[in-house]
């Protein structure tokens, strides 16, 4: 981390010293952090009731509730990797430090506070903090973007073991397209858990997009490619329908691939045998935009909202057997807020559903323009 956040941190600060509440609320806001003070126990409480923070500074010594009972309070809630807590204390009593950490305190300060000393060990814990929920993260997105390569791997290699198995005069299989669809979809998964360690490792705050000019058409074609397969296998014809104009847009192409992979297989998960689903891209305004559109069942207008929230579900079931984890769309989400666009998703007037994104599109400068600053 650096000396300023990349992200605005949200520290409360607990405290019965105007003196000390002030001088450290100046310290850290100078920081970059985002600052909340409380007076005293029932003030920190009813603040963590109304706001989400990322780290507790808490002093022992407080009239009232002490620092040790707010403690035991908020760790009913919340885990010491979750809400990271500070105690602060001019007793430097054994005993007292003691009873903080067996009650869950992450680590204490002494007073007179040192500023380098605080800051250091709040940039400790909140990097603790990071890498739990990059951990957490991680598992979802393996769990969900590994899945469709590792059934595909399992269906390739049942057909190559059927093809080893039938006689020679009969076998009809095409194990050289077999062996390039096994290197095509390990290609595929390595490229999942190498585009989220690369972006994960940039900032501390989570996914970063590592920005370059991506040709949304080649990316939607790549991934219909990858798919094929999969619709073959469940009998949905799967089409693209693409713009005539360049789609550039500038952004992650790891990022928006996935995206775009997410939402197509979902088309193909949820959808019948003898089905379309059409990927189609065109210009808006200044956004290019991206759909996908399926002939299933649809979506009941009161489970929209669940769509894209972290583990929202809807009554649709997959029509192959495959599972659901209601993390795909969620992550979709995310990604594409991250390239400053919107996702959506609509009911067809005949049947099925559109799911789409739009994303600003960048336009090259003309040849032989100069761009002009002022001054």
């Amino acid at each position: 981390m650096s000396n300023s956040p990349t992200k605005k941190f949200r520290v409360l600060l607990v405290d019965d010293d105007t003196m000390t509440r002030q001088f450290m609320y100046a310290r850290l806001a100078r920081q970059g952090y985002d600052v909340t003070v409380a007076e005293h126990g029932p003030a920190a409480l009813a603040a963590l009731e109304q706001e989400p923070f990322d780290l507790v500074l808490l002093d022992i010594m407080m009239p009232g509730m002490s620092g040790i009972e707010v403690l035991t309070e908020i760790r009913r809630r919340y885990s010491m990797l979750n809400l990271p807590i500070i105690m602060v204390t001019a007793n430097d009593l054994e005993e007292t430090l003691i009873e903080a950490l067996e009650k869950g305190a992450n680590d204490y300060l002494l007073k007179p506070i040192s500023l380098p000393v605080t800051l250091a060990r709040i940039k400790a814990q909140l990097s603790l903090k990071f890498l739990s929920a990059l951990k957490d993260e991680f598992v979802r997105f393996a769990s969900h973007d590994l899945k469709k390569p590792l059934m595909l791997l399992r269906d390739v290699a049942d057909e190559m073991n059927r093809c080893a198995k039938a006689p020679a005069e009969s076998k009809g299989c095409e194990m050289a397209e077999l062996a390039g669809m096994l290197v095509n979809t390990t290609d595929n998964m390595q490229g999942v858990v190498d585009g989220f360690l690369q972006a994960s490792s940039t900032q501390i705050d989570g996914i970063h997009a590592r920005r370059s000019l991506v040709d949304v058409n080649q990316v939607v074609m790549k991934t219909i490619q990858y798919n094929e397969h999969y619709a073959q296998r469940k009998g949905i014809r799967l089409t693209a329908a693409l713009s005539d104009e360049p789609l550039m847009i500038y952004g992650d192409n790891f990022q928006i691939s996935q995206v775009v992979d997410n939402l197509v297989g979902n088309a193909i998960k949820f959808s019948s045998t003898d089905s379309d689903t059409v990927v189609s891209t065109a210009v808006l305004g200044d956004h290019v935009v991206v759909e996908v559109s399926d002939t299933g069942p649809g979506i009941k207008a009161e489970e929209m909202g669940e769509l894209f929230v972290k583990g929202g579900r809807v009554s649709n079931a997959p029509t192959g057997n495959e599972t659901s984890s209601g993390v795909g769309l969620s992550l979709c989400k995310q990604l594409v807020e991250l390239h400053s666009g919107e996702i959506g998703a609509r009911n067809n007037a005949t049947a099925g559903t559109t799911f789409w994104f739009r994303v600003p599109r960048h336009v090259a400068p003309r040849r032989g323009s100069v761009s002009q600053s002022a001054g």
